[in-house]
């Protein structure tokens, strides 16, 4: 790939720019932010999806299917993400033009790093709703920022706010290493763990490149960490800049205690320093929400919003879409869309909807093949305490099968468990399964970062026609 680092004069000149693949989460917010600055912003993506949608009421012109060139030969910009190879049709056409070609973390850092205040937000686990979290509250309080998050804030029903205070704030990937990148005066990390086996060799060099990260901050710097990860505080002490940490550990500085869960949220006492402050509900579920709201608190305090007003907003906050997005819900059964793909992931979404204390029914779709044949055994262990649980195809995300790796790893150690109703369903013929079984009940969980959300969608709009019909 070419250009991953940021030129700032050619990006921030381009008047034109096209996205291959818009429609992903990170590049849809980006377009659109392009878009508020008065950049001419056109793309392509595989199928027409919300987000395609959201783009084209918007005024940007979006092509549905990529077996040719759509942009115009004279484009400033062509954008891409770690998800498009330099032999998909249109990479291959936009370098054949010498047009300027950036990954999709290279432009958005250009105007990241050069914004007033910035907050990057990053990790392997929480990202998203910590990002909507922090963006929602600041919005909510009059600060007008400018949020790039990697999925919709239900509230508001996209993923980019577009601000014009100077205040950035960014959801920071770091599957691919692109969060080197970032120069922010303030982050959030909140949590370290294996998991992109594709772009990291293992431990060392994830710690590795978030040291370097950490090494970006500039003045007046700040990173928020996680006191329950020992390697991620060992990093953060290490890197000299000044440091909150957080957790369930009364030794965080903003620690949550007293956790009471329920179904229709959490509520928690916070400390701050070991002190008793305030009481915060959540509309969320899940002790993994409560770690990604203590993550926020620790930041919106430090840029100076009182407790109580970071309360008040939170208590009104619905989260992100796909994270335990309720789809449908009546008395006997309620329809989860989840988009955990990993085994950290998936086990706090399974712990999370065990609050609802009724039957769970989990459909999984394992995502990338790298990571299924690294994990298909802590994939097993995450999906245990599932009542019936359906395994369905790997979503490759572009991965090429290399090693043969098929959901029936995790199908067979599950049954080595004593998992006692674990089937394998083709993803197509999902749907006819959970038709076919006219007493389902319970919570009915679509688990998986690929297009499981379809299939969450259309049955869940199914039961929507048949309540109303």
């Amino acid at each position: 790939m070419i250009n991953r680092l940021s030129d700032n004069h050619q990006i921030q000149n381009a008047r034109s720019a096209y996205f291959i693949g818009i429609g992903g989460a990170g590049m849809s917010a980006l377009a659109k932010l392009l878009h508020h600055n008065g950049v001419k912003v056109s793309g392509s993506d595989l199928k027409e999806t919300l987000a395609t949608r959201q783009l084209l009421d918007l005024g940007i012109s979006v092509y549905i299917g990529q077996e040719e060139p759509h942009f115009d030969p004279a484009v400033d910009l062509v954008v891409y993400s770690s998800a498009i190879h330099e032999n998909h049709v249109e990479f291959a056409a936009a370098k054949q033009f010498g047009r300027n070609i950036f990954h999709r973390a290279a432009v958005l850092s250009s105007f990241f790093n050069s914004a007033n205040i910035s907050v990057a937000i990053t990790g392997t686990h929480g990202k998203t709703t910590t990002s909507a979290m922090v963006s929602f509250v600041l919005h909510d309080r009059g600060k007008d920022p400018t949020c790039l998050i990697g999925g919709d804030l239900v509230d508001f029903g996209t993923n980019a706010l577009l601000g014009h205070s100077g205040i950035y704030v960014s959801e920071v990937d770091e599957s691919d290493k692109t969060h080197e990148l970032f120069a922010p005066n303030y982050a959030i990390v909140t949590n370290l763990e294996e998991d992109h086996v594709d772009h990291y060799t293992g431990t060392q060099d994830l710690q590795d490149s978030f040291q370097r990260f950490l090494q970006n901050l500039h003045d007046p710097g700040l990173v928020v960490y996680s006191e329950d990860d020992p390697d991620l505080k060992n990093l953060s002490l290490k890197s000299g800049k000044p440091h909150l940490s957080f957790g369930f550990s009364s030794a965080a500085n903003f620690s949550a205690q007293n956790i009471r869960l329920a179904p229709s949220g959490t509520i928690f006492d916070l400390y701050v320093c070991g002190v008793f402050s305030t009481e915060f509900r959540l509309c969320l579920i899940g002790l993994h929400n409560v770690s990604n709201a203590l993550a926020s608190i620790a930041l919106l305090h430090y840029l100076g919003l009182d407790l109580d007003s970071i309360s008040e907003s939170l208590s009104r906050f619905h989260g992100a879409t796909r994270r335990l997005e309720v789809k449908y819900q009546s008395d006997h059964l309620m329809i989860i869309n989840d988009y955990a793909h990993n085994p950290t992931k998936v086990l706090a979404s399974i712990k999370a909807l065990r609050v609802y204390n009724r039957k769970l029914t989990v459909i999984f779709q394992p995502h990338r093949y790298t990571r299924t044949q690294r994990f298909f055994k802590e994939f097993a262990h995450a999906l245990r305490d599932t009542d019936d649980l359906i395994l369905t195809d790997i979503y490759g995300a572009g991965e090429n099968n290399e090693t043969h790796i098929s959901t029936q790893k995790i199908h067979d150690e599950l049954i080595r468990l004593g998992h006692p109703s674990v089937h394998f369903i083709a993803k197509e013929k999902v749907s006819l399964y959970l038709s076919s079984r006219l007493n389902l009940s319970g919570v009915v969980a679509f688990l998986g970062a690929g297009d499981i959300g379809d299939l969450a969608n259309e049955f869940s709009d199914r039961h929507k026609t048949t309540v109303t019909a």
